[in-house]
Order: structure tokens, then sequence, then C-alpha cells
């Protein structure tokens, strides 16, 4: 059977061509990526490394003695597309589809591969198998890189947000700033507290003016965040003043039994700037 394998795994080398080029052909008429191959340069890099890919089955289907190996290739192959599907902004179901196509392509060459030469069925059936262990193998391998990958970016790009969610903006020598906008989750009204303190520190103001008018909702859990920012200010003696506060937020307050008289609150930005320099 070793034989045989080769001699399938010769005639897809040497088909190569012509089925990375069915598979372009057939992707290119797949909506789904029109407008990401749509660029003749881009066309050119993907359609080498389909023909590349093509060559590493069948590569692999002449050495299917050495299956460490050319589980290997296939694992390396699949990291590297994996990474590569990401970085070009194409979605993992576009990968998982255009692997269909290689086993269509190639499984139709390797049977009439299979009746040209006589091979049995049988060693024809198995070199079917070979081929679909193998593209399992590489699925398997670019799915996890892919998703990997695209957790780490997620990851990376939810710290960014983090850093920049809790700008304390300074306008004077002692006073300074922090607008608070979007939707206040439990992560980012601890990272707001962290860096609300250090940054107080660090500029030396007396009082910071907490700004709440653009954020969308204010349940208990944030007007608590909120109160122990108010609190750990004062610990390190600077003054919060609260603005923008509507009639939920203060509801929200009530809930937690904070007395809302207690608290500095300024109405608008600019009348509690107003109160400030005045």
């Amino acid at each position: 059977m070793e034989k045989e394998m080769v001699l399938f795994g010769k005639r897809v080398v040497e088909e190569k061509y012509m089925i990375a080029g069915l598979i372009q052909e057939e992707r290119h008429e797949a909506s789904l990526i029109e407008t990401v191959e749509s660029d003749a340069e881009f066309s050119e890099l993907v359609l080498n490394e389909r023909v590349h890919f093509v060559e590493l089955l069948g590569s692999s289907m002449q050495n299917s003695c050495e299956v460490e190996k050319i589980m290997a290739d296939m694992t390396k192959w699949g990291t590297a597309t994996g990474n590569f599907f990401l970085e070009h902004g194409m979605t993992l179901d576009v990968a998982l589809a255009e692997t269909a196509l290689y086993r269509k392509h190639i499984a139709t060459l390797i049977k009439s591969e299979g009746r040209r030469l006589a091979i049995s069925p049988e060693i024809t059936y198995d070199a079917a198998e070979l081929l679909h262990a193998l593209l399992d193998h590489a699925t398997y391998a670019y799915t996890h890189a892919y998703t990997t990958s695209y957790q780490q970016n997620l990851a990376t790009a939810r710290k960014e947000f983090l850093e920049l969610s809790a700008p304390v903006v300074p306008i004077s020598d002692s006073v300074a700033i922090l607008p608070l906008v979007g939707s206040i989750e439990i992560d980012r009204a601890r990272y707001i507290l962290e860096h609300t303190l250090l940054s107080a520190s660090e500029l030396k103001i007396h009082t910071l003016i907490v700004d709440l008018s653009g954020v969308v909702r204010v349940d208990t859990m944030v007007a608590e965040q909120i109160i122990k920012i108010i609190q750990s200010l004062e610990l390190i003696g600077v003054k919060a003043v609260l603005t923008g506060i509507r009639p939920e937020t203060a509801q929200s307050l009530t809930a937690l039994g904070v007395d809302v008289g207690t608290l500095n609150i300024g109405g608008s930005l600019k009348r509690a700037l107003e109160k400030v320099y005045n």
C-alpha cells in the first residue's frame, strides 16, 4: 500500500496548481470573501499559499509511514495559516469552508487516479482517509491558532480600552476632571478606582470633579464603586465633586443607604467649574 500512497501523493503534487486554481476560482465566486481577495497582489499571495498547502498534502501522502513528521508539518502549517487568516481579517468560517474544497478536489483526484491505475478500491479508500486525517489535523491546528490569537487580541484591546477609560484631566494645579463615559462593569470600575487614586496622587490635586453625565446606566454596583472612589480620595486628601447625576443615579445611591446630602454634588459640570473658581 505504501507504493500506491506514493503514487497518489505524487499525482497530487503534480496537479497542485490545477487544484489550487479550482479552489481559488470557487472562493472568488463566494461573496463571503469577494472583497478580501479583490486586490490582485493579495489574491496572488493567497493562490501561492494554496499551492503550497496542496503540495504539502501530496508530500505527506508520499511519506505516509512517517506519521509523527507529517502531523507535525500539518500543525506547523495550521498555526501559520490560522494567524495569516486573522491578520488579514478573514473569519474562521471562511477557513473552514475552504477546507471542504481541499477535501472535494483532492479526493476527486485520488478516486480518478485510483481508477486510472487500477488500484483497488480499498487502497484508494485508505488514501482518501489519510487525506481526511491530514486535513482534520491541519484544521484543528489553524482553528486553535486563530482562536488563541483572537483572544489575545481581545485581551490587548480590552487593556487599551481600560487605560483610556479613566482619564484624569488636570485643569489647574489643584483641580482635575474625571469624565466617565459609557457603561461601567465591575472590571472597569475597579480599574477606574485604582487609576484615579494613582493619578490624583501623582498630580497632587486637591479637588477631583467626577462627571457622570456620559454614563449610560448606574446600577447599585456602579454606585457602590463611585462611593469607594470618593471615600478613597478622601483618605489621600482629595475632595470629590460629583456632577451630571441623574435621578436614577441618586436612587441607586439611596438604595445603598448613602445620604446624598452628604456628598459634594455640583449639578452640571459647568456649574461645578464655576463654583470651584469663584
